[in-house]
């Protein structure tokens, strides 16, 4: 048996489970949790959560931004995005650089420019690292701390809990799937600044999300990097509940909503989404590292919303925790199963026609 016959979420479970204590199906979380009252002997002592990633070289719509900076700051992103989405407030990152001998330093610089982008908006600092000649990869760690009361772990959603996102979805989806197949020249005029610019600082709610975990008022959460879908799922086999989100309360934006229609000229089966674009919204993860996904007890909603909003930032209730099993969406004329879907990085098609084939099977227009 190989790698690939696994798929992702199985080879983890399976081959790596029973030899990394954290890549077990019941202990799984976005990044490895210390707890230092274990080596402290302080009782309140905090969490130190830290986590690493390989985020590989990607290009970002606006041509005026330098790669290689955008790509430190993707690196740095994406690697701390797991540290916010367990309540941590990152405070340093490192970084393993392999480069080949003939490299330009300056394409060195701005990766290290780059990354300082994202930490300077953390409040973090890049401490150091590792060289290595050989072709361009890198290897980012980042780690934070969280009070032991603001720990936010994948299990802890409670009946009732509503479900909340910290920004609108859909629309880095969207705005790959255009580009991907040349139609950014059809973008609604008024809307291709916002497309293009979208994830230029690939950095999220970070300072609204350690905030509200201070005071303990996320009961679950994690990250979106492999979509919406996923969490609702996870929420419901780590907590032994379903989940119920609302069509009309997903957030996605006017811009998205424009310019859904266009994905007609990719794939037949998705003209639906001139309809229905808030089917966006359950992408395969492409609004991460921006975007994370919480519970919440409703009597800590408006405050948490306060907070969000008192750092520039929105936080939009979506749905709750039931108490029946499954995962659905609510829409004016009916209640729809969502089918399991997420992001495999072992997946043997495409991302887009396995989302293709999600949205054929959710079916919400009947």
């Amino acid at each position: 048996m190989n790698i690939a016959e696994l798929q992702e979420k199985n080879f983890i479970q399976r081959i790596l489970g029973p030899l990394a204590s954290t890549a077990k199906a019941e202990k799984f979380e976005d990044a490895v949790v210390i707890d230092l009252v274990d080596i402290t002997g302080y009782p309140d002592a905090p969490y130190l959560v830290y986590s690493l990633d390989q985020p590989y070289f990607i290009h970002h719509a606006d041509t005026s931004l330098d790669p290689y900076r955008f790509y430190g700051r993707w690196i740095a992103g994406t690697t701390c995005n797991d540290v916010i989405a367990m309540g941590g407030r990152c405070r340093g990152f490192s970084l393993a650089l392999a480069a080949p001998p003939e490299t330009d330093t300056a394409h060195v610089e701005a990766i290290g420019h780059g990354i300082n982008d994202v930490l300077r908006h953390m409040g973090a600092v890049y401490e150091g690292g590792n060289f290595h000649n050989g072709d361009l990869a890198t290897v980012g760690c980042a780690w934070g701390t969280v009070p032991r009361h603001g720990i936010v772990r994948r299990s802890g959603a409670r009946v009732g809990d509503r479900i909340v996102v910290t920004g609108e979805l859909g629309l880095g989806w969207l705005e790959y799937l255009l580009r991907r197949h040349d139609l950014t020249d059809l973008i609604d005029d008024k809307d291709k600044r916002k497309f293009r610019t979208y994830k230029s600082m690939p950095v999220g709610a970070a300072s609204a999300v350690t905030a509200v975990a201070e005071r303990g008022q996320f009961t679950s959460g994690m990250d979106l990097s492999d979509g919406l879908v996923e969490f609702l799922y996870t929420v419901g086999t780590r907590n032994d509940a379903g989940c119920t989100i609302s069509a009309d309360k997903l957030p996605v934006s006017l811009a998205v909503r424009r310019n859904s229609a266009l994905l007609g000229r990719v794939d037949p089966d998705l003209k639906q989404l001139g309809a229905y674009p808030f089917l966006l919204a359950l992408d395969p993860g492409y609004d991460s590292p921006m975007r994370h996904a919480f519970t919440v007890r409703p009597g800590h909603v408006a405050q948490a919303q306060a907070e969000f909003a008192a750092h520039g930032a929105e936080l939009h209730v979506i749905g709750e925790v039931t108490a029946t099993p499954g995962i659905r969406l609510r829409t004016e004329r009916a209640v729809f199963d969502i089918p399991p879907f997420w992001d495999d990085n072992l997946r043997q098609n495409t991302a887009l026609s396995a989302w293709a084939q999600f949205i054929k099977d959710l079916d919400v227009k009947g």
